[in-house]
């Protein structure tokens, strides 16, 4: 099946509170009492339960209404294509309906946030399509120009939900409920606030490469295109303003090329002869010896392994001896028993018996830290609370986020899932929005607000420069001054990120992980010498195109993203595979012992002397393949490709051949000296 293309609508007049008969605001929603879902003398339940963004019943309503809406003002260009909303309208909300008793159970939807009161929802797509439509097209926001059933309950209503069974058939112009002023006889350019954003397609789209070129003229009785949909070459709106950094190590990562790896973040790092996984505890700063005019970051990290035992800490003198989690894919364990077994987490596997030869023979510290770390990516957690609004809107705002692997600030990008896959968005808040008439942050949605950019390439020509956009990042606007720097004389092009929607708000699913500059992880995955040659030729990629996506690791069958196991911190992510009383540092905002770097490797406390001496270093093979991104792909490495969609595929049963550096990093980094362990 081909995949499902977002529509952003950017105009809503959802509510999530209304003035109540008594002047008193209420939440526009089930009741509280509709809201709870105990049984009663019988038995039988009867209440409302919100639908979460991914849940299927309400996946499949944004995928009705996309499809409904791009065929009414998409026109011919986007006809064999599946759309989807990228989500519901501001503060519209999906609610379940669950009636059980008697061995049977009864579920309805129902759409709330209309701003007539929870009174008047919504049934179905089709009930709502009108005020949607209305939503697109209308530039005056006029509610008498809405011909849904709640806004004008006396107009035929002449649209129906497509049977599940069969394709819906295209909706005729005549029969449009939009009232004829709503509608342009004409095509019409585009305004400045569009309330609908359509990606266009090309040929560089089926290669997961959105287009920007204006569509062609439409034949003669095609649905005409409002003002309302995105198509103009520039932004299509402002961008936002970026918020100054509210702490120290904030500060520190919006610094281009400064730190690539951030306190608590899980990462592959080099044993010496192989890889392993662990979690990073400090960093710091120190003088390069090979070129004393800079500095080079220096990590402290602490290695994963099963609750049974512990190994040292190890410090990383340069950022050559880690990677990022998501660059490269843990590999099945190495115990047949537990390669074989399905639905084993770290927590419920007995981990005595695998020491004692229960599951096969392997390695249980390298199937301790595979577990852990998908643990890990499984999980979330929100750090640094800024605001609370629970009394009036029910949501919470922080300055950090802690997805997966990886620690995630405001105010700097991330990959998108949506888009053309290679989207990003510069995060300005992250909402923790809780479920009304309750206090508990495990049920919460967890919303990124943010600016949506794409990647755009213009042929170089005297007099016209890229967009300047003061709004962006540090790390993004000097990552693409040293790529065009590149470009420009070999390429003839410049580049630059071009604004598609300003505050838009996805959940975390959507999200792929960190954006890391080219100019500085790429030397690294590549090898500083395969990049000075690709540089020489202009050819920079993107470093996205070498990551995988946050939730890879465990998803099934291609199965969607799911926002994971909330947790009330780092440490818990991390568990029992790190040593009880693991500190994780903060830094320069942390206490003055957190900026002590230790001179040595630390025991554990919990291994003894005798325990100490007999230590034995663990060889933790990985292997060297990313998950299919977007259709990128780049010759080299394995299998004659690297990274992205296409690279080379080991089978899990070859973990041998992955036990020493120079077979598992062919094509990515520098060969490893033997004998002397450094690159």
């Amino acid at each position: 099946m081909a995949p499902y293309l977002p529509l952003y609508i950017t105009r809503s007049d959802g509510k999530l509170e209304i003035l109540g008969k008594s002047r008193k605001k209420e939440s526009n929603a089930p009741t509280a009492d509709q809201l709870d879902s105990r049984p009663d003398a019988k038995g039988n339940m009867d209440y409302f339960k919100e639908l979460e963004l991914g849940d299927a019943k309400e996946v499949d309503w944004r995928r009705k209404l996309g499809g409904m809406l791009i065929r009414e003002i998409g026109g011919q260009e986007h006809l064999g294509s599946n759309y989807i909303l990228a989500a519901l309208p501001e503060n519209y909300r999906l609610y379940e309906h669950v009636k059980s008793g008697s061995g049977s159970e009864i579920t309805d939807a129902y759409l709330y946030g209309h701003p007539q009161g929870r009174k008047k929802r919504y049934r179905s797509p089709g009930d709502f399509f009108p005020h949607l439509l209305w939503l697109a097209t209308d530039d005056n926001g006029e509610p008498d120009n809405c011909s849904c059933k709640l806004c004008a309950p006396d107009d035929i209503q002449v649209f129906k939900e497509p049977d599940r069974g069969k394709p819906p058939e295209p909706i005729k112009k005549e029969q449009a409920p939009v009232k004829k002023e709503a509608m342009p006889s004409k095509p019409s350019t585009i305004g400045t606030r569009p309330m609908v954003i359509v990606p266009q397609r090309s040929n560089s789209q089926d290669k997961g490469i959105s287009a920007t070129k204006p569509p062609a003229s439409k034949p003669p009785g095609s649905a005409t295109l409002p003002p309302a949909v995105a198509r103009q070459a520039g932004p299509p709106t402002t961008p936002t303003l970026l918020a100054p950094a509210k702490c120290f190590e904030q500060d520190e990562d919006s610094q281009w090329a400064k730190y690539l790896f951030r306190q608590g973040e899980l990462a592959w790092f080099n044993r010496g002869n192989a890889w392993g996984l662990s979690v990073i505890l400090k960093r710091t700063l120190a003088r390069d010896l090979q070129n004393p005019n800079r500095d080079r970051a220096k990590y402290l990290v602490q290695p994963l392994s099963h609750p049974l035992h512990h190994p040292s800490t190890k410090i990383i003198d340069s950022e050559e001896g880690l990677r990022p989690w998501l660059a490269w894919s843990p590999p099945a364990p190495t115990h047949q028993g537990l390669a074989s077994a399905s639905g084993l987490t770290y927590s419920t596997i007995d981990w005595k018996g695998v020491t004692s030869g229960r599951y096969g023979q392997g390695d249980a510290e390298v199937d301790g830290s595979i577990f852990a770390a998908k643990a890990v990516d499984g999980s979330f957690s929100l750090f640094l609370p800024l605001a609370n609004n629970t009394v009036t809107t029910g949501e919470r705002i922080y300055n950090g986020l802690y997805l997966g692997g990886e620690k995630i600030w405001t105010g700097e990008p991330v990959r998108l899932r949506v888009g053309s896959g290679q989207d990003i968005m510069v995060i300005h808040s992250i909402i923790e929005r809780l479920k009304p008439g309750s206090t508990s942050t495990s049920s919460a949605t967890i919303f990124l607000v943010g600016d949506i950019y794409k990647f755009s390439t213009l042929a170089l020509q005297p007099g016209v420069e890229p967009p300047d956009n003061r709004h962006l990042p540090l790390r993004l606007r000097q990552d693409m001054e040293y790529r065009n720097r590149a470009t420009i004389p070999t390429k003839r092009t410049m580049s630059f990120w071009k604004l598609v929607q300003a505050k838009a708000r996805l959940t975390i699913t959507d999200i792929k992980g960190r954006w890391y500059e080219s100019s500085a992880l790429l030397p690294i995955l590549k090898g500083a010498e395969p990049f000075s040659q690709d540089l020489a030729r202009g050819e920079i990629g993107d470093a996205g195109a070498w990551m995988n996506a946050r939730g890879d690791c465990n998803a099934v069958n291609g199965a969607a993203p799911k926002p994971g196991n909330r947790v009330v911190d780092r440490l818990e992510a991390f568990g029992k595979s790190i040593p009880a009383g693991t500190k994780i540092s903060k830094g320069l905002d942390g206490p003055p012992e957190d900026q002590v770097f230790p001179t040595a490797n630390v025991v554990p406390p919990s291994l003894g002397q005798q325990q100490q001496q007999q230590q034995v270093q663990v060889q933790v093979p990985i292997t060297n393949m990313s998950m299919p991104i977007d259709g990128v792909e780049e010759e080299g490495g394995l299998g004659g490709k690297k990274g992205g969609e296409g690279q080379g595929v080991v089978s899990d049963g070859d973990i041998e051949q992955f036990m020493d550096l120079d077979r598992m990093e062919e094509g990515y980094v520098q060969q490893f000296n033997e004998g002397g362990g450094q690159f």
